[in-house]
């Protein structure tokens, strides 16, 4: 159709130039042999151009409309760049009145740039590049002489000259994200959160409704929340917290609400640790309807203002994450040890215990059955064998004395070793998973080494 439409153009064209009205310009190109091309479509003009093979010899470009040659200098640009300006062409936008042309420029000038006078040689920017001062996160600014730090950066560095960094962080002294410069002051910081927010032993010995069993059947359904949401281990384990400091202070919350104070825990957790926290229709729906969305919303304000709005106490996952730095240990011991933990968030029993004392005894737990899990080197007792593998770095960082873990390490073993028949399988058909490296099938955990620390409790 396309086709047919430019025949008929062209038909009419060919009606309206008769032999006595064609312009001058057409009559020279058909006389020269050229014929004259179509109306272009959409503003393409490259078939307006028609090139001659014998003007291209001499430099030129014929075209079918007239030209305009005009001559002039090479610019002081193209001598700049060391180039010889044979024939520049340059296109004029004709107006509406006038026929399209092209300007041409020839030019047989060959300079070069030392031809060209120095008053217009840009002239060398010395001096104008600032130099770089640096900042107190690259070591090389610190060692460098020139740098001129204010008071605030001379009391910075200082500090952290006092600091003494470690041969554990001082890779990481100057990284962003690890801080080694900082990690010994954190985690003091952290040690004396955790003192502030004390768990007292049996502090569901006051209560009316609530038991034990109760306790550890709630955060037995958190971990599978948790699991189901997908949402981090930090929100978990600060759940849990936020739920047994709840619980020790108010002394009056019954059995068929604690589900609600469960799940808003660990609503609580979520805003606090999570990017994208879930509904509360999704609680409401996990928990098979056994309270409303209201009921968690008045439960959120309750619980929040009975812990006074603080949600920073520390849990043992983060001082197991230093410890297992500070000692060197394998990623599979780091993963067995991550299991004892969250073993230990369901029983009641160790409920009290500090997040630091469990991260420590979980981790040389899992050290000593992974180096050790035949008992070849024949220890006489518990306590010679845990000595084996306490060293004097991890009782520096953690602050604790081996003799002061024993006790832990034993509840902890003899928590993983009744695992499989235990009533509460959260953690342990979490932990089966290809995820979490199929952990609870591992053989170590059933060791004469960890059979020999259980019994001994």
């Amino acid at each position: 159709m396309a086709t047919g439409i430019r025949r008929d153009m062209h038909l009419r064209q060919d009606k309206v130039y008769s032999e006595n009205n064609i312009p001058k310009a057409v009559k020279d190109s058909k006389s020269s042999g050229i014929i004259a091309p179509r109306r272009p479509v959409l503003n393409d003009i490259s078939s307006n151009l028609q090139i001659n093979q014998n003007a291209n010899q001499k430099g030129k470009i014929t075209i079918t409309k007239p030209t305009i040659q005009i001559t002039k200098p090479t610019t002081r640009l193209a001598s700049n760049l060391n180039r010889t300006t044979t024939s520049v062409t340059t296109k004029v936008k004709p107006s509406l009145n006038t026929s399209k042309t092209i300007l041409k420029v020839n030019s047989g000038l060959h300079e070069s740039v030392s031809n060209i006078p120095k008053a217009i040689i840009r002239p060398k920017t010395v001096g104008l590049v600032k130099t770089y001062r640096g900042t107190l996160t690259r070591s090389s600014s610190l060692r460098n002489k020139s740098v001129v730090l204010t008071e605030s950066q001379k009391k910075e560095q200082e500090w952290i000259t006092a600091c003494k960094v470690d041969a554990v962080d001082k890779s990481d002294e100057y990284d962003p994200f690890l801080v080694g410069a900082y990690s010994k002051p954190i985690f003091a910081y952290m040690m004396t959160l955790e003192n502030q927010y004390m768990i007292k032993p049996d502090y569901l010995a006051n209560h009316k409704y609530i038991t034990s069993s109760n306790r550890s059947v709630v955060v037995d359904w958190l971990v599978e929340v948790q699991q189901e949401f997908q949402i981090m281990q930090e929100s978990l384990y600060t759940a849990v917290g936020i739920l047994d400091r709840y619980l020790q202070e108010n002394q009056n919350v019954a059995r068929n609400k604690l589900q609600l104070i469960g799940a808003t825990s660990l609503l609580l957790g979520c805003k606090y640790e999570e990017i994208y926290v879930p509904e509360i229709t999704d609680f409401v729906y996990l928990s098979d309807n056994a309270f409303t969305k209201d009921e968690v919303k008045s439960s959120l304000v309750d619980v929040f203002r009975t812990i006074n709005y603080s949600l920073s106490r520390p849990f043992s996952l983060t001082f197991l994450r230093r410890f297992s730095k500070v000692s060197g240990a394998r990623s599979s011991q780091h993963s067995l040890a991550k299991y004892f933990l969250e073993l230990a968030l369901i029983d009641y029993n160790l409920a009290h215990v500090k997040p630091s004392e469990i991260a420590a005894s979980g981790l040389l737990l899992a050290i000593v059955i992974t180096n050790d899990p035949e008992l070849d080197d024949n220890p006489e007792d518990v306590n010679s064998l845990l000595s084996l593998y306490w060293t004097d770095v991890m009782q520096k960082h953690s602050t604790y004395k081996m003799d002061e873990l024993i006790s832990t390490v034993q509840s902890l073993a003899h928590l993983a070793l009744n695992a499989p028949e235990w009533k509460y399988k959260a953690v342990y058909k979490k932990y089966q998973s290809a995820k979490m490296g199929r952990i609870t099938t591992s053989s170590l955990l059933s060791s004469p080494a960890m059979r020999f620390i259980a019994h001994t409790c």
